[in-house]
């Protein structure tokens, strides 16, 4: 007896492609089947089928090249790995910063210098990160988005850059 689902059907049917990704049914590069064979195979419309696709847009799980197809760029596992992990160095800088600002003229200069070599070490961390999204998306046929780096240290006019938000 199948198991009855509950949501919206955008959601149910993003639900249904996100565990076909989940299993490997749908791995990694391959094409998702196009709009109107969701649409006959779920019996929905076409506006929940893109709808259900934003959300696996949005979730880093697929891309789409317009003409071409849907394609699956990771698995719900390696999205959620991406995102936590730039959460987390996220997190770090907003921190630092916090810290940075606290100081005032005259602060211990052991704390300045923890905080540099915390700096170094996260933008180590960062670098590595950029390096395994620029082979994930060398695996899937996508080019890097460097107008998108996560974090530069200086912007165009060459002066550091204040992160935003916190």
């Amino acid at each position: 007896m199948a198991e009855v689902q509950e949501g919206p059907a955008y959601k149910r049917l993003a639900d249904e492609l996100r565990s076909q990704i989940a299993s490997g049914k749908l791995q990694v590069g391959a094409a998702l089947p196009s709009a109107s064979q969701l649409v006959k195979a779920h019996g929905v419309s076409t506006t929940v089928v893109r709808d259900a696709l934003r959300i696996l847009r949005e979730e880093g799980l697929v891309y789409g090249q317009p003409g071409k197809a849907v394609f699956v760029r990771a698995t719900p596992d390696e999205s959620a790995s991406e995102r936590l992990t730039l959460d987390e160095l996220t997190d770090g800088f907003h921190r630092i910063q916090e810290q940075l600002e606290e100081l005032q003229p005259g602060t211990d200069r052991t704390a300045v210098e923890e905080l540099r070599a915390e700096i170094v070490d996260l933008r180590r961390s960062v670098a590595v990160l950029q390096a395994q999204l620029i082979e994930l998306y060398g695996r899937v046929g996508q080019p890097y988005p460097r107008d998108k780096a996560p974090l530069k240290s200086e912007d165009e006019s060459g002066q550091p850059r204040r992160a935003v938000g916190g």
